[in-house]
């Protein structure tokens, strides 16, 4: 369970073990000598092609998703989402089963994270948006504006300018990076991503691991192949798999009454900005359970 660009990922969601632990102060390493211009160039070809920022102002996808846990308990359920909103200001998602209810309204801005559960009346808050998401359950470890941004085959905000250390792998490298949210990244030959790992920002808990796969492009000859199905896990065993159906870039910006969200005046309002208001698993709501 959900962008001047904001960095929401110092923040940014609500995805499982870093492969490399880097010490501080250790001297950049690179492949060297003949071997090294394949990486360079996997690398170069990454970010020539994954890592432009869009000039469009906003963005509007459907996607479904696909979210299961085993720990504390079982859990299970298949959601359809709509995300939208201005890279540089507010995003929105609203989550709805299958049969189009609506489970969840989440509206993402500067002041954090806000989630309504129209269902059980309840709304939560948390000031970073990711540590909320992960909060309520949602498999997201970067904020929705970095998410969209994802979608849309743009990289730049997770993936750092220059690498620490480049290994490679079976058909492609992966490129380690020191002090940084993403440990490591791993791409293909013609520098698709493939993998992203990483930790979250410490908050009011310990950071958790995080793992990103994409695993499915779609295929566009015209235009970079853009990712059409993402699995998305954390390192409790959280785990949710995007696909995405539609996507748009919006020129203009979204106006600000598509992007609000609006509280019942009886709702039950709770913060969850500090460690003693962290939610138990009962509490977490599960509007809509795979039988």
């Amino acid at each position: 369970m959900i962008t001047a660009r904001r960095t929401l990922s110092q923040t940014a969601l609500s995805v499982v073990m870093l492969l490399l632990v880097l010490a501080p102060g250790c001297t950049p390493k690179r492949v060297t000598g003949a071997s090294e211009a394949l990486p360079e160039s996997t690398w170069q070809a990454f970010r020539q092609q994954y890592c432009v920022p869009t000039k469009a102002s906003g963005i509007q996808v459907k996607a479904s998703l696909y979210y299961t846990r085993f720990t504390p308990v079982r859990r299970t359920n298949r959601t359809v989402l709509s995300l939208w909103g201005n890279f540089e200001g507010p995003m929105r998602m609203d989550v709805a089963a299958g049969i189009g209810k609506i489970l969840a309204h989440i509206r993402e801005d500067d002041k954090g994270l806000l989630v309504f559960y129209p269902t059980e009346n309840r709304a939560y808050a948390h000031a970073n948006p990711m540590l909320g998401a992960t909060s309520l359950g949602m498999p997201f470890p970067f904020s929705l504006s970095q998410l969209g941004h994802v979608i849309m085959g743009d990289f730049s905000e997770l993936i750092p300018k220059e690498y620490l250390q480049v290994l490679p792998v079976e058909n492609g490298f992966t490129y380690t990076f020191h002090g940084e949210n993403t440990s490591s990244l791993t791409l293909s030959m013609t520098g698709q991503p493939i993998i992203l790992e990483g930790k979250t920002l410490n908050g009011y808990e310990s950071a958790r691991a995080w793992k990103l796969e994409i695993d499915r492009y779609e295929n566009n000859a015209a235009k970079v192949p853009l990712p059409s199905r993402m699995v998305l896990g954390m390192d409790d065993g959280e785990k949710g798999v995007l696909r995405i159906k539609t996507r748009e870039l919006k020129v203009k910006p979204w106006p600000k009454k598509a992007t609000k969200l609006v509280l019942p005046a009886d709702i039950l309002f709770r913060r969850l900005d500090y460690g003693s208001n962290r939610l138990d698993e009962k509490d977490i709501p599960a509007p809509y359970e795979d039988k």
